[in-house]
């Protein structure tokens, strides 16, 4: 068998690959002993990868590649989670890193494989998990996070989406990128947030230095979202940054018990203290923390609070349930008993107050219950639909998608949230899209481009795909009056894509950019390419256009990958 490709050391020759001739390492090439067999997913630095070894065995490879717009901190950050992830190796909860290197400008971890994996997110969108379930997650998470706390490394970045979760069911915690390691010089400039903002703690929000008791508080804002549905602030995943930083700052968060009573007091006083605002009132370590859920979850007391004498009574009651049981009972069987014969003598003026009194408590009970239902759902938005309908998009269930879809616009037109609103119209435009309904489509585009709420990427891919839209339906007139009545966009990317398909620029120049777009755009613009080939009656130039849109997709159905695949099976003899 001819040897694979491999990794650049200076010299061009016919066996290497560069970053302008493909996108990125494909099948066949070699990294180190490492010969790659297929992508697994993209991270914000770097491209995950299936692999082999030389003994054939399969492993993860995480890349990272040197090249334009690669600045020296996300290089340095990349060989810090390098580091980290060797001396955290042992730990069973924390992904198993085999090896690292670096060849050319290839910079590389070697992984353990996880198969049929989900994040922990995935797990608690999808499928409702019990209290117990999900305590015991984050205690082993808590564990894994004081293995690295007591070798120097602080994590900084503890959210659903770096937990996974392998066959097995066991969690594994990932991603060290932005991890701090307290005996190297830090990369980060002074004043800049490290994290994830829904997650972070309020030290990094103030951009003050992330300890141990840091990664805390992200554990146990995980853990309120896994067991309540929602964060514990009023801004949740559709707000701006800057209103989250402001509660993440200054909002105390809600009692768990509000939204959820099956949650005990003593686990909502864990979770409670684990989200203190100021690091000294939290657990003094991760360890401390996994301890306090593990005596919650057995029922026994927990440090989290002090016991007054209620408390302590309450507590001995449930040590002598039966006794006190007993006694309850034959109390309750003497007050029935005074209270019959207290009623004969005033039956009728105790009967008309208490059914007065009935009255006024079911009034209040019911106005609580609609306010606090009220309450929930502005909290939680249309943001759970819209994920879920993502994953179903995601898995080519249209039918599941579609409605999931229209009941989140229906919510946010309900609640004036415009701005998520036209996040969901563009997910639901693209759906009729491939299901064939395109003046729906461009009819939801439209609404799009007029809504002012709407973020400016959501608006550039409104105006790109609506024009690629009425181009395949032979409109040119209706892409004249949307070129004449939006302003080209800012952004280079959007702007180099529309004047290819209006024919100020040939396909030729267009195409040598495409190797310098960011990965998650650069099937929009072999899109484009293929409809401006259709334009020029290139059919053949057409359809391989579209093939290679297909190939290139990945996951198989990220858009505008299940477009293509439909105008490709029309357009295939």
């Amino acid at each position: 068998m001819a040897d694979a490709p491999h990794a650049p050391n200076g010299d061009a020759s016919p066996n290497t690959f560069s970053a302008k001739d493909v996108p990125g390492p494909g099948k066949g090439f070699r990294v180190g002993e490492y010969v790659i067999d297929r992508s697994l997913g993209h991270g914000s630095m770097a491209t995950v990868y299936l692999a082999r070894d030389a003994t054939g065995h399969e492993v993860a490879l995480k890349v990272f590649q040197e090249g334009p717009g690669v600045s020296a901190t996300m290089l340095e950050r990349f060989r810090r989670e390098a580091e980290a992830s060797k001396k955290l190796r042992r730990h069973p909860n924390i992904m198993k890193v085999y090896a690292t290197g670096h060849e050319g400008s290839y910079h590389y971890i070697v992984m353990e494989p996880v198969h049929n994996s989900r994040t922990f997110d995935d797990c608690i969108t999808n499928t409702p998990m019990p209290i117990e379930d999900v305590v015991g997650v984050i205690i082993k998470i808590a564990r894994a996070l004081h293995f690295a706390h007591t070798r120097n490394i602080v994590h900084r970045d503890v959210k659903p989406t770096n937990i996974m979760m392998d066959e097995f069911g066991e969690p594994l915690l990932t991603d060290f990128g932005v991890a701090a390691l307290i005996d190297w010089p830090t990369c980060t400039i002074t004043g800049a947030l490290t994290g994830t903002p829904l997650y972070m703690s309020p030290e990094q929000a103030r951009a003050e230095r992330a300890g141990p008791e840091s990664d805390v508080y992200s554990l146990a804002v995980v853990l309120y979202e896994a067991l309540t549905g929602v964060l514990p602030y009023s801004a949740q995943h559709a707000a701006p940054v800057k209103n989250v930083l402001d509660a993440v700052k200054n909002e105390l968060p809600k009692r768990p018990r509000s939204h959820r009573k099956d949650i005990s007091p003593d686990l909502e006083a864990v979770m409670m203290k684990a989200l203190e605002k100021k690091p000294e009132d939290r657990y003094p370590d991760a360890e401390a923390f996994a301890h306090d859920l593990e005596r919650a979850l057995a029922g026994r007391h927990v440090t989290a609070r002090l016991f007054s004498i209620k408390d302590r009574l309450l507590f001995l009651a449930r040590q002598h349930d039966k006794a006190v049981a007993a006694g309850a009972a034959m109390l309750i069987l003497l007050g029935v008993l005074t209270t019959y014969y207290q009623s004969k003598i005033n039956a009728a003026r105790y009967d008309a107050l208490l059914n007065l009194a009935q009255l006024r408590s079911f009034a209040l009970r019911m106005a609580q219950s609609e306010r606090a239902d009220s309450i929930m759902r502005q909290q939680a938005g249309a943001w759970p639909e819209i994920r879920i309908a993502r994953r179903a998009m995601n898995r080519a269930d249209w039918n599941t998608a579609a409605p999931l879809l229209e009941s989140a616009i229906r919510l946010c037109r309900e609640t004036g949230d415009t701005r998520t609103m036209a996040m969901a119209q563009l997910d639901l435009a693209r759906l009729l899209s491939v299901t064939g309904d395109a003046e729906q489509a461009i009819t939801l585009y439209r609404e799009i481009l007029a809504n002012p709420d709407a973020s400016p990427p959501v608006q550039n891919h409104a105006l790109l795909e609506a024009l690629i839209l009425t181009l395949l339906n032979d409109q040119r007139q209706n892409a004249l009056e949307l070129i004449s009545q939006h302003a080209l966009p800012a952004d280079n990317i959007f702007r180099n894509a529309i004047l290819c398909l209006s024919g100020e620029m040939t396909i030729d120049r267009y195409q040598e950019q495409i190797a310098y777009l960011p990965r998650r755009l650069q099937n929009d613009a072999q899109m484009a390419i293929a409809i401006r080939h259709r334009m020029d009656g290139n059919q053949r130039a057409y359809t391989q256009q579209l093939r290679r849109t297909i190939q290139n997709s990945t996951p198989a159905n990220d858009w505008p990958a299940p477009l293509a695949r439909r105008l490709y099976e029309e357009a295939a003899p």
